[in-house]
């Protein structure tokens, strides 16, 4: 994963305020912007799209997705019994 792109003030900001790179991703992606007055954008997440968000989340353990050439999804599936793991590359 690529490293997010901020300046040294967000950085600090980000140290001092405990928020995390996880945290600036998921609101870059999800997030809406708005405008602020003196020409700058903030972004955030709408209480609603967190409430989609956390319903998807608590559902992520079991998903499965199965990739092809050049990372293309193939199929998913929900994981109802262990899958075998190979130590076989292709």
């Amino acid at each position: 994963m690529d490293k997010i792109n901020v300046t040294e003030h967000a950085k600090k900001r980000m140290q001092q305020r405990a928020i995390s790179e996880i945290q600036i991703r998921l609101i870059q992606e999800f997030g809406q912007d708005q405008y602020q007055k003196g020409g700058e954008n903030f972004a955030f997440i709408p209480e609603r799209v967190l409430a989609d968000l956390r319903h998807a989340i608590d559902k992520l353990a079991k998903v499965r997705i199965v990739l092809g050439e050049s990372d293309k999804v193939v199929t998913v599936m929900h994981e109802k019994r262990r899958v075998h793991k190979t130590q076989y590359v292709g």
